[in-house]
Formats: structure tokens, sequence, C-alpha cells
């Protein structure tokens, strides 16, 4: 079995920095404090500029998911399947594309130590980019128990794909 692909819970997060120049705080309630950040002659608020964050964030995780579509082949406005099946599915797919040249390139025979070698680091990779993707998420705040449980559902999938590599290897088309 390979070690499992789900990692712990995220621990990404972006606290705003207090700004030297504060108002008249309460140092006992540090919630009154209202945090500034300037611009120029602008002063922006800390909610502002999360949203300033936030926004900018949003554009570049657009920019990528446009990247993966295209790279992909899915055409623009395509309905794409995101159940944890379908998910997992292509997963599976795309990191079980690259056993034969991993294999090539560390000497690893078509069997089962080698697909075990292969799932463990490739399973490792995948588990990474789970936690990485959950930490995401959850600083855009958009981790909800809903989709934190088709997170774990998918790489449960994934889990079971890996290990049913390593006890088959790749089902190759003729």
């Amino acid at each position: 079995m390979v070690s499992n692909v789900s990692p712990a819970a995220s621990g990404y997060s972006a606290p705003l920095p207090s700004s030297p120049k504060t108002q008249q705080q309460d140092p006992v309630n540090p919630l009154q404090r209202q945090d500034t950040v300037s611009f120029g002659q602008t002063k922006v608020t800390g909610s502002q500029a999360q949203n300033m964050v936030y926004e900018r964030a949003m554009e570049k995780l657009r920019a990528v998911v446009d990247e993966a579509r295209a790279e992909l082949g899915v055409p623009e406005g395509a309905v794409l399947d995101t159940s944890p099946d379908a998910t997992a599915q292509r997963i599976l797919d795309f990191a079980l594309n690259f056993f034969d040249k991993y294999a090539e390139k560390h000497g690893l025979n078509d069997d089962e130590a080698g697909w075990k070698q292969f799932a463990d680091f490739i399973g490792g990779a995948i588990g990474q980019g789970i936690y990485e993707a959950r930490g995401i998420l959850g600083a855009l705040n958009a981790l909800n128990p809903d989709i934190s449980a088709n997170i774990d559902k998918t790489a449960d999938i994934i889990q079971k794909g890996l290990d049913d590599f390593i006890a088959n290897g790749l089902t190759r088309e003729t």
C-alpha cells in the first residue's frame, strides 16, 4: 500500500500586518483596532487590502485554470465532470502516464517492485498537490464541509487506483 495521499488540513493563512501608526487602541481589546495600509495619499483598510489580494489571487487562479484547460485540450465553455470519481480518474490517468519514463530514468522493471516505487513517488506528489489545494481553498475561504468531503473522497479513490496499479501495473491498449 502506498502512503496515504490525503495530507492533514492546511496551515495556510495570510494575516495582514498591523500598521505601526494605529489610532487610539484599547490595549485590552485588540479587535477594536482598525489597521490601514497607505498607498501615497490614499488609505486602504485591512479589509480592502484583503479584498485586493483576494481578487488578484482569483485572477491568477483563473489564468492557471485557463492554461491547464488549453493544455488538456478542453474547449472553452466545455462542461467538465468534477465529481470525485472523474477527478480522481483524470489525476490517475495523468500521473500513471509517466511510469514508463520514470522507470527508464530510474532503472525500474515493469513489475510489482517497480510499480510500488513509482506509486510511492507519484502518490507523494499527488498528496502534496491535495495539501496545497486545501491550503489555497482555505485561504480563499472556499473550503466548506462539502468540498472537503469531496477532496477526501477523491483522495481515497486515487489511493485505491494507486493500490490497483501496484498490484496489476498499467493496463496497456494494444
